[in-house]
């Protein structure tokens, strides 16, 4: 517990009593039963990370109030929710959920970029309640995006769709299959993928057109193969380093179903080694047994994967030969400006090298958090009241714990390859730590990491 005496800026009087208010309603001492908000419309939430090698990263998120009509507010008191929801329209959406926009170099509230991601974020929110039309919680929509607002709004930047509108549709279309829908990162994926082929998505339609194609079906081509949208990258990429030249060629090659190594002068596809050009990252030599799990919170019994021979999948074949700590360990803090909620965050991974008992290489077994751990701060600050006369009071002693309570942690490997050799093979990967305060919609803070 960390205690010190400050005046922190802007806790004036009527801060103060909102954020007793808020305390009230944790403890159910209104005889409210709204849920208490450990962030409030208008406060600045910083994360700030210690890394490995002692630098820091800090991320800075303004709050905003979202009505149930999709409008953005940052001067709502907690009172005004019930008054919200008398006016949530015959739908009755929540009243008032909360979003957390980014806050770039410093930016203050009134920055022209934040006015413009409020006014994308509407347009957003009035795209997909347009075609949904059935008092679906369009924020936890939203929320539910791998990408927070600000990398959103940068994809439609480039995208060359003139209405947002459009732009939802074409990834509200991809939800609509079912094939997609039940994959937990499409939307990041898909985002990955334009932007590194550099292609954009309203000339991307226009390319299908000219292919007699439209976006649902191609997405039903790629449903029917088993490809998600990281596979159709790889598959970009083997086209790309062979010489394969064109967004519309690409497409075409697909729709034909067939392979990738276009037929260019002196590159055969049996010469693509010979070239230098791999066929792949070998990422096809590996079998991961989980690429996504939820992390649990001061717990000492973690989940953790395996990433073995994909000639041979069953763990009890192998033997372990080491062990290897303390990898990725990080601080993060996570605070509002009010300090009515903090948390102090430290975790770090681990894994067992494995072998097999014929195949060559060596693997990975128990891959995961080697701990995980996140306790509430709780601070003594001086208060002044109107005639300037100092008290001390404590916060965030209810709030605090409410922020470690709402915290969900999702640990990934990403970008899996072969970092051995053909004949030796060794797993590489990006582990992704998302750490995201459920009462924050759309906010999550991502830390990323090379394992080797």
């Amino acid at each position: 517990m960390h205690m010190r005496t400050i005046r922190p800026e802007g806790l004036t009087p009527l801060a103060l009593s909102i954020t007793l208010a808020l305390s009230l309603a944790a403890c159910g001492g209104s005889g409210d039963e709204e849920p208490a908000l450990v962030f409030q419309p208008g406060e600045v939430v910083t994360f700030a990370a210690t890394l490995e090698d002692g630098s820091t990263q800090e991320d800075r998120y303004l709050v905003h109030g979202v009505t149930a009509e999709g409008d953005l507010l940052t001067d709502v008191a907690p009172t005004s929710v019930k008054t919200a929801k008398m006016s949530g329209g015959p739908h009755k959406r929540p009243p008032l959920a909360l979003v957390a926009l980014p806050l770039e170099n410093g930016e203050q509230a009134d920055a022209p970029r934040l006015a413009a991601l409020r006014d994308f974020y509407k347009q957003l929110w009035q795209g997909i309640a347009e075609r949904r039309n059935d008092g679906s919680d369009i924020a936890a929509e939203i929320g539910a995006f791998e990408n927070d607002v600000g990398a959103l709004y940068d994809d439609y930047q480039r995208s060359e769709f003139v209405r947002v509108k459009d732009y939802v549709a074409f990834y509200e279309q991809v939800g609509e299959n079912p094939y997609f829908d039940a994959q937990e990162s499409v939307e990041e994926e898909l985002v990955f993928f334009f932007y590194l082929t550099g292609w954009r998505q309203g000339v991307w339609l226009q390319a299908l057109q000219r292919q007699n194609l439209d976006w649902p079906r191609f997405l039903q081509l790629m449903a029917e193969r088993h490809n998600t949208f990281a596979d159709l990258l790889g598959k970009y990429q083997t086209w790309s380093q062979a010489g394969g030249i064109g967004m519309e060629a690409f497409i075409a090659r697909y729709a034909a179903g067939s392979d990738f190594y276009p037929e260019a002068p002196g590159i055969a596809r049996s010469g693509l080694k010979q070239a230098g050009i791999s066929e792949a990252s070998g990422a096809e030599k590996f079998f991961a047994t989980n690429k996504s799990w939820g992390v649990r919170i001061n717990s000492r019994e973690q989940s953790s994967v395996a990433i073995v021979s994909s000639q041979d999948t069953n763990i009890s074949h192998y033997h372990r030969v080491g062990e290897k700590k303390d990898i990725c360990p990080t601080k993060l803090t996570i605070s509002g400006r009010l300090g009515v909620a903090q948390a102090e965050l430290e975790w770090k991974m681990k894994y067992t090298e494995e072998k097999h008992a014929s195949l060559p290489g060596t693997f990975i077994s128990s891959f995961g958090m080697e701990y995980f751990s996140a306790h509430g701060g709780e601070r003594i600050v001086e208060v002044y009241d109107e005639l300037g006369r100092p008290s001390k009071t404590s916060i965030g002693g209810v709030m605090s714990p409410a922020l470690v309570k709402s915290l969900s942690v999702n640990l990934e490997i990403k970008d899996l390859k072969n970092i051995g050799t053909e004949t030796a093979p060794r797993p590489g990967f990006t582990a992704r730590v998302k750490v995201t305060p459920s009462v924050i919609f759309n906010s999550p803070w991502v830390r990323t990491c090379e394992v080797r």
